[in-house]
């Protein structure tokens, strides 16, 4: 039988939410291929291609869902974060004061502003060593040579001092270490220096996760989520802390909210199969555990 678009917009949905992206993905353009300006399926397919880090193919089908139909804020918002994320801070700004015109306002949009602030000001806050050097930093951190990583991190503070991607990495290699309050006061100076430092802030949390300090981690995440509406990691670490609390239907919530941003997540979904074994539904666990297994085959936890 022959669905409607608005049945094949929901099995898209479904399938989204569910971490199919390849099926949500022959949904969404068999909805487009025959009506290319439905404003749903053309949000969705930019949703889709931002939580895969495709980014850039991402906004055309969020600018067509936005023109579309204005009346929706989530378009708006997706719209606006995907210009940031591109570093297209002009043409974000742009936009945000076209939808300020047209009357949308609330939390979101309030938050959004404030980062799209502190990136137009990053330049005059922060002062990061040229690329290169920050690339050989981050090469030492992710062979595990956390060590070396916060010694050379070190040697540029004193080149860099308002630095706050030195401050973060000091952080992540101190964490690596088991430095917790190392970490936490490097997450700080971060912040200090760059207020809208969302990853310091998911960084932070897990940090303070650590430590045992539970609220405050909750508090971090949440955080780095008012400022990053679309930051999946931020999402499943909220998740997995929520858990941890007991606080299973949260959680849940939660690492549904990471999915729907980027089903690819294994994390995530590792984390949502703890959450859903605790809940007592056994064999939902088994296949958010399944799930992560085939995106990371080495995947020891799951």
């Amino acid at each position: 039988m022959e669905l409607t678009l608005e049945q094949a917009l929901q099995k898209g949905i479904e399938a989204h939410k569910t971490g199919k992206v390849k099926e949500a993905d022959q949904y969404y353009t068999a909805i487009l291929q025959a009506q290319p300006k439905h404003p749903d399926a053309n949000h969705n397919m930019g949703v889709l291609a931002v939580g895969v880090g495709k980014v850039d193919q991402a906004l055309p089908f969020l600018k067509t869902a936005l023109e579309a139909n204005p009346s929706i804020e989530q378009f708006w918002l997706s719209y606006i974060d995907a210009l940031v994320k591109l570093d297209k801070l002009a043409d974000a700004k742009a936009v945000l004061d076209q939808a300020k015109n047209t009357g949308v306002k609330g939390d979101a949009f309030d938050q959004l502003e404030k980062r799209l602030g502190s990136s137009e000001a990053k330049n005059s806050t922060t002062q990061d060593p040229p690329q290169n050097q920050q690339q050989s930093v981050i090469n030492l951190y992710s062979q595990g040579k956390y060590q070396q990583s916060l010694k050379q991190a070190k040697t540029l503070l004193k080149q860099f001092p308002n630095s706050s991607f030195l401050y973060n990495i000091c952080g992540a290699c101190s964490k690596g270490l088991g430095q917790f309050d190392d970490a936490i006061e490097a997450y700080n100076k971060a912040i200090a220096i760059k207020p809208y430092y969302a990853e310091a802030y998911n960084n932070m949390g897990n940090a303070l996760k650590e430590k045992g300090k539970l609220e405050q981690a909750i508090e971090a995440f949440n955080k780095a989520i008012r400022i990053d509406p679309n930051y999946a990691e931020a999402f499943s670490n909220l998740g997995n802390t929520l858990r941890k609390q007991g606080k299973l239907e949260e959680a849940i919530k939660a690492c549904n909210a990471s999915l729907l941003i980027n089903p690819d997540n294994a994390n995530s979904h590792n984390n949502m199969g703890v959450a859903l074994k605790k809940k007592g539904k056994p064999e939902e666990a088994i296949s958010a555990y399944i799930k992560a297994i085939s995106i990371k085959q080495d995947y020891a936890d799951a």
